[in-house]
């Protein structure tokens, strides 16, 4: 039974088919958005019919020097100018993440344009400098969506 539990120790993360080398965390979300149909005259709603799908989620990395999501290409670079970083926005690309158990080499996750929106880095005292993004996503597939 263990060897069926993916743990963090198993998990590697990707973007773009690059291994994210000191991947610390992932967090995904999905989520359903379903709007109540409300008649006059009825206390009960008739149903809930979907109207919206949205993907989001974030990923923590180390801190490694000389390596950056923006040397990789993943977060857009400012550029010398704001119409520089405006162009570098609007002309970055979607990415592709992927969740793998590095033991088994099976997909568990593939995150389809994904966009990287927020980026933060966290500096202690006593600790390990990390970079944090969130992200959000046009489709999340799971290993039962990729067989």
């Amino acid at each position: 039974m263990a060897d069926q539990i993916l743990t963090g120790a198993r998990a590697r993360l990707s973007f773009n088919g690059v291994q994210v080398g000191y991947a610390s965390g992932v967090s995904l979300r999905e989520l359903i958005t379903y709007e109540a149909i409300k008649v006059m005259d009825d206390i009960v709603a008739k149903s809930h019919e979907p109207t919206d799908y949205d993907v989001s989620g974030s990923a923590d990395m180390v801190r490694v020097v000389g390596e950056t999501i923006k040397s990789k290409g993943w977060f857009p670079q400012q550029g010398k100018s704001n119409a520089d970083f405006l162009a570098n926005v609007i002309a970055s690309g979607e990415l592709v993440m992927t969740l793998e158990d590095n033991q088994t080499g099976d997909i568990v996750a593939t995150v389809e344009g994904v966009k990287l929106s927020e980026r933060s880095i966290n500096v202690l005292a006593r600790g390990v400098v990390s970079t944090n993004v969130s992200f959000v996503a046009r489709l999340a597939r799971d290993e039962s969506d990729l067989t």
